[in-house]
């Protein structure tokens, strides 16, 4: 393609017909796009229970999703050294609230496990001894939520009677553009 180098700060000639040129250039151009759909149903989550030592940070685990959408979260539980902390007979909460200090009863979603009074699809125990347990996330628990990002732990009190919050962080929900099922 011919270059044309124009002097001089007019509207001349030549810069006429590069103008033409690159108009015409710019409406035969055609872009195409390559979408790629991922279905992402489960995320792992890692909680840490610390009994003693140092304060740590809870919050390595963002999660972020779309309004309506299902989610399991996948939460491996192990104490400080990595090894995976018993859970059997643990109380288990998954709660989600739009300013820590909202109480629970204000929080935006509250899922148990059976031994903390919920149902067996809220938050599921599967395999307590090795520190594993799914959270389920389903459509109706955000359905009706603003679009933004919300505060979010675990908690669990074990059989012992002690209580630790193993993951902690924030989780953002994004608005869907479809809305029928």
């Amino acid at each position: 393609m011919p270059t044309i180098i124009t002097r001089g700060l007019g509207y001349d000639e030549p810069t006429v017909v590069v103008q033409r040129i690159a108009s015409r250039l710019v409406s035969t151009v055609r872009v195409q796009e390559r979408l790629v759909g991922v279905v992402r149903t489960v995320q792992h989550l890692v909680g840490i229970l610390s009994e003693e030592g140092p304060c740590m940070t809870l919050e390595t685990n963002r999660i972020d999703m779309f309004i309506r959408d299902n989610r399991d979260l996948l939460v491996t539980v192990s104490d400080d050294n990595g090894a995976p902390k018993n859970l059997t007979s643990a109380k288990v909460w998954f709660t989600v609230k739009e300013k820590l200090a909202d109480t629970d009863v204000a929080a935006k979603i509250q899922k148990r496990n059976t031994a903390a009074g919920g149902g067996p699809t809220e938050i599921e125990m599967t395999n307590p001894a090795g520190g594993q347990l799914e959270v389920h996330l389903v459509p109706a628990d955000s359905d009706g939520m603003d679009p933004g990002t919300y505060h979010y732990d675990i908690q669990v009190l074990l059989a012992d009677g002690k209580t630790y919050t193993v993951a902690r962080d924030r989780i953002t929900f994004r608005e869907d553009v479809t809305r029928s099922s």
